[in-house]
């Protein structure tokens, strides 16, 4: 996949983006969107597909296993509601990842997530498939104190490795490591860090280096999981 860098460096976003993101979250109607979409595609949109290139382009420089797709990337503002009691059609936020190929797709991500009074940007693996989290937890086994002092360096950083689901008991073939010292994560569906931003950091060209910085802190947890599930 070839990277587009057909974009300028990351100019902030401008406070118009945040104005408009508040003003959806009160009018989330297709009546209201639509006439103003524009605003949406050059406040919101395009300001956040500059940030990934000017990400991307960083980390291709630093030769960091990372990609910043600004078409692939990026999530769509529309919310998919075929199954859902709620049927407003629009999300108010805008986010997008950076991952291994650039694509939103993809297994343990760099998650960038825009939203008035609520930005942060995230990492790691949430709720992965059983296969990956069988061959995460034999990992964690074998390579219990690398894994540890990932979570430690983590922590050195102002980070914390979270979960938001976790098993009760031990799972299934890793009852004997119920002393292990990394028992308490073997039970974890989710493996998260996250940063909270507040809205001023996302309106300037700074922006940028604070998600750069972001990366290069959780590449070490993203590529235990990478390495676990092309094992």
């Amino acid at each position: 996949m070839t990277i587009p860098y057909d974009f300028p460096p990351f100019p902030g976003f401008r406070p118009e983006a945040l104005d408009f993101l508040r003003a959806l979250k009160q009018h989330n109607r297709r009546e209201w969107f639509k006439p103003r979409k524009a605003i949406y595609e050059d406040e919101v949109r395009w300001p956040m597909q500059c940030l990934v290139a000017d990400v991307g382009r960083e980390l291709a420089r630093l030769g960091l296993p990372l990609r910043g797709d600004p078409e692939q990337g990026l999530f769509r503002i529309y919310r998919d509601t075929r199954f859902s009691k709620d049927k407003r059609p629009y999300k108010t936020h805008i986010g997008a990842v950076l991952s291994r190929t650039g694509s939103r797709r993809d297994l343990g991500v760099v998650y960038i997530h825009v939203e008035p009074g609520a930005s942060f940007l995230g990492a790691g693996f949430w709720k992965p498939e059983a296969t990956f989290l069988r061959r995460w937890r034999q990992k964690l086994v074998q390579e219990s104190e690398a894994f540890l002092d990932i979570v430690r360096q983590l922590q050195a950083h102002g980070l914390l490795l979270e979960t938001d689901t976790a098993l009760k008991r031990m799972p299934r073939g890793f009852e004997e490591a119920a002393r292990s010292p990394v028992a308490e994560y073997l039970c974890w569906n989710s493996f998260l860090v996250s940063q909270d931003v507040p809205d001023e950091a996302v309106l300037r060209p700074e922006f940028a280096q604070t998600v750069l910085r972001f990366a290069e802190i959780v590449l070490p947890l993203l590529e235990f999981g990478w390495d676990a599930a092309d094992t």
